[in-house]
Protein backbone atom coordinates (compact mmCIF):
# COMPACT_ATOMS: atom_id res chain seq x y z
CA UNK A 1 0.00 0.00 0.00
CA UNK A 2 1.02 3.43 -0.62
CA UNK A 3 2.86 5.19 2.08
CA UNK A 4 3.92 2.00 3.61
CA UNK A 5 7.54 3.05 3.39
CA UNK A 6 6.67 6.35 5.11
CA UNK A 7 4.13 5.50 7.55
CA UNK A 8 6.41 2.16 8.86
CA UNK A 9 9.55 4.71 10.02
CA UNK A 10 7.26 7.81 10.79
CA UNK A 11 5.45 5.35 13.26
CA UNK A 12 9.14 4.23 14.79
CA UNK A 13 9.88 7.91 15.83
CA UNK A 14 6.24 7.99 17.40
CA UNK A 15 6.66 5.01 19.17
CA UNK A 16 10.09 6.58 20.28
CA UNK A 17 8.70 9.96 21.12
CA UNK A 18 5.84 8.26 23.56
CA UNK A 19 8.66 6.51 25.71
CA UNK A 20 10.39 9.49 26.61
CA UNK A 21 7.00 10.71 27.87
CA UNK A 22 9.10 14.25 28.47
CA UNK A 23 11.08 15.84 26.20
CA UNK A 24 13.83 18.19 26.34
CA UNK A 25 14.83 20.38 22.90
CA UNK A 26 17.84 17.81 22.81
CA UNK A 27 15.30 15.23 22.37
CA UNK A 28 12.74 17.19 19.92
CA UNK A 29 16.22 17.99 17.80
CA UNK A 30 16.91 14.69 17.76
CA UNK A 31 13.53 13.39 16.83
CA UNK A 32 12.88 15.93 14.06
CA UNK A 33 16.17 15.31 12.37
CA UNK A 34 14.45 11.52 11.84
CA UNK A 35 11.11 12.80 10.51
CA UNK A 36 13.34 15.19 7.80
CA UNK A 37 15.29 12.24 6.83
CA UNK A 38 11.85 9.86 6.40
CA UNK A 39 10.02 12.87 4.03
CA UNK A 40 13.25 13.02 1.94
CA UNK A 41 13.63 9.64 1.21
CA UNK A 42 10.07 9.66 0.70
CA UNK A 43 10.31 11.82 -2.18
CA UNK A 44 9.27 14.92 -0.39
CA UNK A 45 10.43 18.26 -1.80
CA UNK A 46 13.12 19.55 0.32
CA UNK A 47 11.88 23.07 0.36
CA UNK A 48 8.14 21.22 1.67
CA UNK A 49 10.35 19.54 4.20
CA UNK A 50 12.25 22.29 5.74
CA UNK A 51 8.78 24.56 6.21
CA UNK A 52 7.32 21.70 7.51
CA UNK A 53 10.22 21.06 10.03
CA UNK A 54 10.88 24.48 10.74
CA UNK A 55 6.98 25.08 11.27
CA UNK A 56 6.83 21.96 14.11
CA UNK A 57 10.51 23.11 15.60
CA UNK A 58 9.06 26.76 16.37
CA UNK A 59 5.91 25.16 17.91
CA UNK A 60 7.38 22.55 20.02
CA UNK A 61 10.61 24.18 21.45
CA UNK A 62 8.16 27.35 21.91
CA UNK A 63 6.41 24.32 24.41
CA UNK A 64 9.71 23.51 26.52
CA UNK A 65 10.87 27.13 27.08
CA UNK A 66 8.58 27.19 30.81
CA UNK A 67 9.16 23.74 31.98
CA UNK A 68 12.59 23.09 30.38
CA UNK A 69 10.52 19.49 28.87
CA UNK A 70 7.19 19.16 27.74
CA UNK A 71 4.78 15.91 26.95
CA UNK A 72 5.76 13.56 24.09
CA UNK A 73 1.50 14.07 23.70
CA UNK A 74 2.05 17.57 22.99
CA UNK A 75 4.69 16.81 20.19
CA UNK A 76 2.66 14.78 18.51
CA UNK A 77 -0.32 16.90 18.50
CA UNK A 78 1.77 19.81 17.09
CA UNK A 79 3.30 17.11 13.86
CA UNK A 80 -0.39 15.93 13.42
CA UNK A 81 -1.70 19.25 12.97
CA UNK A 82 1.15 20.22 11.00
CA UNK A 83 0.56 17.44 8.77
CA UNK A 84 -2.78 17.99 8.18
CA UNK A 85 -1.67 21.91 7.38
CA UNK A 86 0.76 20.50 4.90
CA UNK A 87 -1.68 18.21 3.32
CA UNK A 88 -4.14 20.96 2.55
CA UNK A 89 -6.25 21.00 5.97
CA UNK A 90 -9.99 20.36 4.74
CA UNK A 91 -10.86 17.46 2.14
CA UNK A 92 -11.78 19.47 -0.79
CA UNK A 93 -15.11 20.71 -1.31
CA UNK A 94 -16.55 19.45 -5.21
CA UNK A 95 -17.72 22.38 -7.33
CA UNK A 96 -21.27 21.57 -8.14
CA UNK A 97 -22.63 23.68 -11.00
CA UNK A 98 -25.96 22.70 -12.93
CA UNK A 99 -23.34 21.76 -16.07
CA UNK A 100 -20.14 20.67 -14.93
CA UNK A 101 -17.42 20.13 -17.20
CA UNK A 102 -14.29 18.63 -16.24
CA UNK A 103 -11.18 18.64 -18.10
CA UNK A 104 -8.34 15.81 -17.01
CA UNK A 105 -5.22 16.59 -18.10
CA UNK A 106 -1.48 15.24 -17.24
CA UNK A 107 1.33 13.05 -18.39
CA UNK A 108 0.63 9.72 -20.52
CA UNK A 109 0.44 6.82 -18.21
CA UNK A 110 -0.62 8.24 -15.17
CA UNK A 111 -3.80 6.60 -15.19
CA UNK A 112 -6.23 9.21 -16.80
CA UNK A 113 -8.53 7.49 -18.77
CA UNK A 114 -8.91 5.03 -15.74
CA UNK A 115 -9.80 8.01 -13.49
CA UNK A 116 -12.42 9.68 -16.10
CA UNK A 117 -14.38 6.82 -15.84
CA UNK A 118 -13.80 6.34 -11.51
CA UNK A 119 -14.45 10.12 -10.92
CA UNK A 120 -18.21 10.15 -13.70
CA UNK A 121 -18.62 7.04 -11.39
CA UNK A 122 -18.10 8.71 -7.84
CA UNK A 123 -20.05 11.67 -9.24
CA UNK A 124 -23.11 9.71 -10.16
CA UNK A 125 -23.40 7.08 -8.71
CA UNK A 126 -21.98 7.02 -5.60
CA UNK A 127 -22.53 11.06 -4.71
CA UNK A 128 -25.62 10.94 -6.62
CA UNK A 129 -24.34 14.57 -7.89
CA UNK A 130 -25.57 14.34 -11.30
CA UNK A 131 -28.16 12.05 -13.45
CA UNK A 132 -26.93 12.49 -16.94
CA UNK A 133 -23.04 11.87 -17.66
CA UNK A 134 -20.85 12.07 -20.85
CA UNK A 135 -17.42 10.50 -21.22
CA UNK A 136 -15.33 12.45 -24.06
CA UNK A 137 -12.49 10.85 -26.03
CA UNK A 138 -9.91 13.10 -26.92
CA UNK A 139 -6.90 11.39 -26.93
CA UNK A 140 -6.47 10.22 -30.75
CA UNK A 141 -2.62 9.70 -30.39
CA UNK A 142 -2.80 7.12 -27.80
CA UNK A 143 -3.14 3.57 -29.39
CA UNK A 144 -6.35 1.64 -28.22
CA UNK A 145 -6.98 5.32 -25.93
CA UNK A 146 -10.35 5.30 -27.79
CA UNK A 147 -11.62 1.93 -27.20
CA UNK A 148 -10.35 1.49 -23.36
CA UNK A 149 -12.79 4.91 -22.67
CA UNK A 150 -15.65 3.48 -24.54
CA UNK A 151 -14.92 0.04 -22.52
CA UNK A 152 -14.94 1.89 -18.79
CA UNK A 153 -18.16 3.69 -20.16
CA UNK A 154 -19.96 0.49 -21.01
CA UNK A 155 -19.24 -1.26 -17.75
CA UNK A 156 -20.38 1.59 -16.06
CA UNK A 157 -23.51 1.95 -18.74
CA UNK A 158 -22.36 6.04 -19.36
CA UNK A 159 -22.82 7.34 -22.92
CA UNK A 160 -19.67 7.81 -24.25
CA UNK A 161 -18.51 10.16 -27.41
CA UNK A 162 -15.55 9.81 -30.06
CA UNK A 163 -14.83 10.14 -33.61
CA UNK A 164 -12.30 7.29 -34.76
CA UNK A 165 -11.52 8.81 -38.06
CA UNK A 166 -11.00 12.19 -37.31
CA UNK A 167 -7.66 13.44 -36.38
CA UNK A 168 -8.71 17.10 -35.32
CA UNK A 169 -9.13 17.35 -31.75
CA UNK A 170 -10.30 20.83 -31.72
CA UNK A 171 -13.51 19.58 -34.44
CA UNK A 172 -14.16 16.84 -31.85
CA UNK A 173 -14.28 19.03 -28.91
CA UNK A 174 -16.56 21.31 -30.78
CA UNK A 175 -18.94 18.34 -31.83
CA UNK A 176 -19.15 16.51 -28.86
CA UNK A 177 -20.40 20.29 -27.02
CA UNK A 178 -22.91 20.50 -30.02
CA UNK A 179 -23.82 16.75 -28.53
CA UNK A 180 -24.04 17.56 -24.71
CA UNK A 181 -25.79 20.89 -25.59
CA UNK A 182 -28.56 18.56 -27.61
CA UNK A 183 -28.50 15.83 -24.80
CA UNK A 184 -28.80 17.65 -21.88
CA UNK A 185 -25.65 16.28 -20.58
CA UNK A 186 -24.95 17.60 -16.63
CA UNK A 187 -21.83 16.34 -16.24
CA UNK A 188 -19.35 16.60 -19.28
CA UNK A 189 -15.40 15.28 -18.41
CA UNK A 190 -13.08 14.95 -21.39
CA UNK A 191 -10.49 12.37 -21.61
CA UNK A 192 -7.42 14.19 -23.17
CA UNK A 193 -4.18 12.79 -24.43
CA UNK A 194 -1.01 12.96 -21.92
CA UNK A 195 1.49 15.28 -23.02
CA UNK A 196 4.87 16.60 -21.39
CA UNK A 197 4.69 20.17 -20.01
CA UNK A 198 7.45 21.05 -22.50
CA UNK A 199 5.78 19.80 -25.62
CA UNK A 200 4.15 23.69 -26.47
CA UNK A 201 1.98 22.51 -29.59
CA UNK A 202 0.17 19.72 -27.26
CA UNK A 203 -0.07 22.35 -24.45
CA UNK A 204 -1.53 24.84 -26.61
CA UNK A 205 -3.99 22.25 -27.64
CA UNK A 206 -5.50 22.23 -24.24
CA UNK A 207 -5.86 25.40 -24.10
CA UNK A 208 -8.24 25.45 -27.06
CA UNK A 209 -9.85 22.58 -25.51
CA UNK A 210 -10.44 25.41 -22.56
CA UNK A 211 -11.50 27.77 -24.72
CA UNK A 212 -14.25 25.82 -26.12
CA UNK A 213 -15.86 23.79 -23.10
CA UNK A 214 -15.16 26.53 -20.01
CA UNK A 215 -14.12 23.85 -17.95
CA UNK A 216 -16.20 24.14 -14.07
CA UNK A 217 -13.28 21.81 -13.24
CA UNK A 218 -9.29 21.17 -14.74
CA UNK A 219 -7.71 18.53 -13.06
CA UNK A 220 -4.20 16.77 -12.57
CA UNK A 221 -3.69 13.25 -12.55
CA UNK A 222 -1.00 12.39 -10.88
CA UNK A 223 1.15 8.58 -10.80
CA UNK A 224 1.61 7.66 -7.10
CA UNK A 225 5.09 6.59 -8.16
CA UNK A 226 6.15 9.74 -9.63
CA UNK A 227 9.26 11.64 -8.06
CA UNK A 228 10.23 15.50 -7.34
CA UNK A 229 9.97 16.52 -10.93
CA UNK A 230 6.16 15.77 -10.99
CA UNK A 231 6.43 19.21 -8.98
CA UNK A 232 7.85 21.77 -12.10
CA UNK A 233 5.14 19.34 -14.34
CA UNK A 234 2.51 20.12 -12.52
CA UNK A 235 3.46 23.63 -12.23
CA UNK A 236 3.85 24.29 -15.86
CA UNK A 237 0.55 22.85 -16.48
CA UNK A 238 -0.84 25.61 -13.76
CA UNK A 239 0.60 28.33 -15.16
CA UNK A 240 -0.94 27.48 -18.36
CA UNK A 241 -4.38 26.11 -17.58
CA UNK A 242 -5.07 27.28 -14.13
CA UNK A 243 -5.44 23.96 -12.21
CA UNK A 244 -8.14 23.58 -9.70
CA UNK A 245 -7.40 20.23 -8.25
CA UNK A 246 -5.43 17.24 -8.17
CA UNK A 247 -6.24 13.44 -8.56
CA UNK A 248 -3.13 11.21 -7.56
CA UNK A 249 -3.46 7.49 -8.85
CA UNK A 250 -1.66 4.24 -7.82
CA UNK A 251 -2.19 4.77 -4.12
CA UNK A 252 -2.81 0.56 -3.90
CA UNK A 253 0.82 -0.14 -4.59
CA UNK A 254 3.81 0.99 -3.11
CA UNK A 255 4.03 3.96 -4.13
CA UNK A 256 6.24 6.38 -1.31
CA UNK A 257 3.52 9.15 -1.83
CA UNK A 258 5.75 11.72 -1.61
CA UNK A 259 4.56 13.63 -4.49
CA UNK A 260 1.41 14.76 -2.45
CA UNK A 261 2.90 16.57 0.02
CA UNK A 262 4.65 18.29 -2.71
CA UNK A 263 1.74 19.35 -4.90
CA UNK A 264 -0.47 20.10 -1.70
CA UNK A 265 1.43 22.25 0.03
CA UNK A 266 4.01 24.20 -2.78
CA UNK A 267 1.62 24.27 -5.65
CA UNK A 268 -1.64 25.25 -3.14
CA UNK A 269 -3.33 22.65 -5.16
CA UNK A 270 -6.08 20.31 -2.97
CA UNK A 271 -5.89 16.91 -3.64
CA UNK A 272 -9.44 15.74 -4.50
CA UNK A 273 -9.18 11.97 -4.31
CA UNK A 274 -6.70 8.77 -4.81
CA UNK A 275 -6.80 5.97 -6.67
CA UNK A 276 -7.11 2.91 -4.58
CA UNK A 277 -7.29 0.14 -6.84
CA UNK A 278 -8.38 -1.02 -10.29
CA UNK A 279 -11.54 -1.19 -10.32
CA UNK A 280 -14.26 1.35 -10.94
CA UNK A 281 -15.25 2.45 -7.82
CA UNK A 282 -11.83 2.27 -6.40
CA UNK A 283 -11.52 5.75 -6.02
CA UNK A 284 -11.52 7.89 -2.41
CA UNK A 285 -11.70 11.07 -1.07
CA UNK A 286 -8.79 12.48 -0.40
CA UNK A 287 -9.29 13.57 3.63
CA UNK A 288 -5.83 15.34 5.19
CA UNK A 289 -6.95 14.68 8.84
CA UNK A 290 -7.19 11.26 7.47
CA UNK A 291 -4.06 10.54 5.89
CA UNK A 292 -1.82 12.26 8.84
CA UNK A 293 -4.45 9.91 10.84
CA UNK A 294 -2.98 6.76 9.16
CA UNK A 295 0.74 7.96 8.93
CA UNK A 296 1.13 8.15 12.44
CA UNK A 297 -0.73 4.95 13.28
CA UNK A 298 -3.44 6.32 14.78
CA UNK A 299 -5.27 4.67 12.05
CA UNK A 300 -9.08 6.09 10.07
CA UNK A 301 -12.35 4.96 11.79
CA UNK A 302 -13.76 7.32 9.56
CA UNK A 303 -12.85 5.73 6.67
CA UNK A 304 -13.16 2.00 8.03
CA UNK A 305 -16.72 2.92 9.11
CA UNK A 306 -18.06 4.51 6.07
CA UNK A 307 -16.67 1.55 3.77
CA UNK A 308 -19.03 -0.79 6.01
CA UNK A 309 -21.71 1.84 5.84
CA UNK A 310 -21.85 1.58 2.40
CA UNK A 311 -22.21 -2.24 1.86
CA UNK A 312 -25.65 -2.16 3.16
CA UNK A 313 -28.34 -0.52 5.16
CA UNK A 314 -28.60 0.32 8.59
CA UNK A 315 -32.21 -1.66 9.09
CA UNK A 316 -29.71 -4.83 8.24
CA UNK A 317 -26.84 -4.22 10.00
CA UNK A 318 -28.58 -3.55 12.92
CA UNK A 319 -30.58 -7.07 12.00
CA UNK A 320 -27.16 -9.05 11.85
CA UNK A 321 -26.31 -6.84 15.49
CA UNK A 322 -29.39 -8.18 17.33
CA UNK A 323 -28.59 -12.12 16.24
CA UNK A 324 -24.81 -12.00 17.21
CA UNK A 325 -25.98 -10.26 20.32
CA UNK A 326 -28.84 -13.03 20.41
CA UNK A 327 -26.90 -15.87 20.24
CA UNK A 328 -28.36 -16.56 16.80
CA UNK A 329 -25.71 -16.02 14.33
CA UNK A 330 -25.17 -19.24 11.64
CA UNK A 331 -23.03 -20.01 8.90
CA UNK A 332 -25.32 -17.94 6.77
CA UNK A 333 -24.43 -14.68 8.78
CA UNK A 334 -20.87 -15.15 8.51
CA UNK A 335 -20.59 -16.42 4.71
CA UNK A 336 -22.70 -12.74 4.50
CA UNK A 337 -20.13 -11.30 6.89
CA UNK A 338 -17.11 -12.45 4.72
CA UNK A 339 -18.70 -11.42 1.35
CA UNK A 340 -18.57 -8.05 2.88
CA UNK A 341 -15.39 -7.94 4.13
CA UNK A 342 -14.21 -9.04 0.29
CA UNK A 343 -16.54 -5.81 -0.99
CA UNK A 344 -14.51 -3.06 1.77
CA UNK A 345 -10.99 -4.42 -0.09
CA UNK A 346 -8.24 -6.80 1.19
CA UNK A 347 -7.55 -7.40 4.64
CA UNK A 348 -4.08 -5.72 4.14
CA UNK A 349 -5.83 -2.30 2.91
CA UNK A 350 -8.53 -3.09 5.90
CA UNK A 351 -5.91 -3.73 8.60
CA UNK A 352 -3.92 -0.33 7.38
CA UNK A 353 -7.09 1.71 8.71
CA UNK A 354 -7.11 0.60 12.11
CA UNK A 355 -4.75 1.74 14.55
CA UNK A 356 -1.02 0.31 15.25
CA UNK A 357 -1.38 -0.38 18.73
CA UNK A 358 -3.28 -3.53 19.73
CA UNK A 359 -3.52 -6.89 18.57
CA UNK A 360 -5.37 -5.95 15.70
CA UNK A 361 -3.25 -2.77 14.55
CA UNK A 362 0.17 -5.10 14.91
CA UNK A 363 -0.74 -8.40 11.77
CA UNK A 364 2.07 -9.22 9.90
CA UNK A 365 1.49 -9.01 6.10
CA UNK A 366 2.12 -13.04 6.79
CA UNK A 367 -0.18 -13.05 9.17
CA UNK A 368 -2.73 -11.23 7.08
CA UNK A 369 -2.32 -12.93 3.75
CA UNK A 370 -3.21 -16.40 5.57
CA UNK A 371 -6.58 -14.91 6.84
CA UNK A 372 -7.35 -14.04 3.56
CA UNK A 373 -6.50 -17.40 2.11
CA UNK A 374 -8.35 -19.01 4.68
CA UNK A 375 -11.35 -16.78 3.96
CA UNK A 376 -11.74 -18.24 0.92
CA UNK A 377 -11.10 -21.36 1.65
CA UNK A 378 -14.43 -20.98 4.51
CA UNK A 379 -16.40 -19.24 1.65
CA UNK A 380 -16.04 -22.70 -0.50
CA UNK A 381 -16.83 -24.84 2.08
CA UNK A 382 -19.88 -22.65 3.24
CA UNK A 383 -21.30 -22.53 -0.48
CA UNK A 384 -21.32 -26.33 -0.46
CA UNK A 385 -23.83 -26.83 2.19
CA UNK A 386 -27.71 -26.95 2.55
CA UNK A 387 -29.50 -24.09 3.70
CA UNK A 388 -30.54 -26.31 6.45
CA UNK A 389 -26.67 -27.02 7.64
CA UNK A 390 -25.98 -23.42 7.64
CA UNK A 391 -28.70 -22.90 9.86
CA UNK A 392 -28.16 -25.29 12.41
CA UNK A 393 -24.37 -25.98 12.15
CA UNK A 394 -24.91 -29.03 14.94
CA UNK A 395 -25.87 -30.73 11.82
CA UNK A 396 -22.36 -30.77 10.67
CA UNK A 397 -21.27 -33.24 12.97
CA UNK A 398 -22.52 -36.43 10.86
CA UNK A 399 -19.99 -38.11 9.09
CA UNK A 400 -21.97 -38.55 5.32
CA UNK A 401 -22.94 -34.47 5.70
CA UNK A 402 -19.25 -33.97 6.16
CA UNK A 403 -18.12 -36.49 3.12
CA UNK A 404 -20.50 -34.78 1.11
CA UNK A 405 -19.15 -31.18 1.82
CA UNK A 406 -15.58 -32.00 1.20
CA UNK A 407 -16.12 -34.20 -2.25
CA UNK A 408 -18.77 -31.01 -2.96
CA UNK A 409 -15.88 -28.14 -1.88
CA UNK A 410 -12.67 -30.17 -3.17
CA UNK A 411 -11.17 -28.75 0.55
CA UNK A 412 -9.20 -31.07 2.73
CA UNK A 413 -10.57 -32.36 6.17
CA UNK A 414 -8.53 -30.60 7.97
CA UNK A 415 -9.71 -27.26 6.98
CA UNK A 416 -13.28 -28.13 7.41
CA UNK A 417 -13.06 -28.98 10.83
CA UNK A 418 -10.72 -25.82 11.55
CA UNK A 419 -13.72 -23.85 10.26
CA UNK A 420 -16.07 -25.49 12.71
CA UNK A 421 -13.41 -25.74 15.31
CA UNK A 422 -13.20 -21.86 14.71
CA UNK A 423 -16.63 -20.96 13.68
CA UNK A 424 -18.03 -22.86 17.58
CA UNK A 425 -14.98 -20.27 19.01
CA UNK A 426 -16.45 -17.45 17.37
CA UNK A 427 -19.91 -17.64 18.81
CA UNK A 428 -18.28 -18.35 22.47
CA UNK A 429 -16.77 -14.79 22.32
CA UNK A 430 -19.48 -12.88 20.87
CA UNK A 431 -21.86 -14.69 23.62
CA UNK A 432 -19.40 -13.39 26.24
CA UNK A 433 -19.17 -9.77 24.35
CA UNK A 434 -22.99 -10.03 24.78
CA UNK A 435 -23.20 -10.51 28.38
CA UNK A 436 -20.48 -7.50 29.15
CA UNK A 437 -22.45 -4.65 27.09
CA UNK A 438 -25.79 -6.25 28.75
CA UNK A 439 -24.21 -5.56 32.28
CA UNK A 440 -23.13 -1.96 31.30
CA UNK A 441 -18.85 -2.57 31.61
CA UNK A 442 -16.98 -2.14 28.45
CA UNK A 443 -15.68 -5.36 26.61
CA UNK A 444 -11.82 -5.92 26.86
CA UNK A 445 -10.82 -5.10 23.30
CA UNK A 446 -7.38 -6.76 23.24
CA UNK A 447 -9.23 -9.85 22.81
CA UNK A 448 -10.88 -8.81 19.72
CA UNK A 449 -9.69 -10.41 16.50
CA UNK A 450 -9.20 -14.17 17.36
CA UNK A 451 -12.16 -15.76 16.79
CA UNK A 452 -12.24 -17.02 12.76
CA UNK A 453 -8.08 -16.88 12.52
Amino acid sequence: MAFNFMQKRLEKVIHKVQSKGLLSKENISEILKEVKLILLESDVNLKVVDDFISSIEKKAIGKVVDTDRTSSQEILKIIYDELVNILGKEAKTWNYQSRSVVMMVGLQGSGKTTTVAKLANNLVKKQKKYKNPLLVALDIYRPAAIDQLETLAKKIDFPFYAERNEKDVIKIAKNALKLADKNNHDLIILDTAGRLQTDQKLMDELKEIKKIFIPTDIIFVADGFSGQEILNVAQEFNNKLKLSSVIVTKMDSNAKGGAIFSLAYALKLSISYLGVGEKIANLEIFYPNRIASRLLGLGDIETLTEKAQELGDEKSQEKMFRKMMSGKFDLDDLLVSMQQMSKMGNLGAISKLLPSFGKLGKISEEKINSMETKLDIYKVLINSMTKKERKNPRLLKHQKRKERILKGSGRSAQEYNDLLRQFEKMQKQIMQLSKVLKSGRMPDLSKLGNGLF
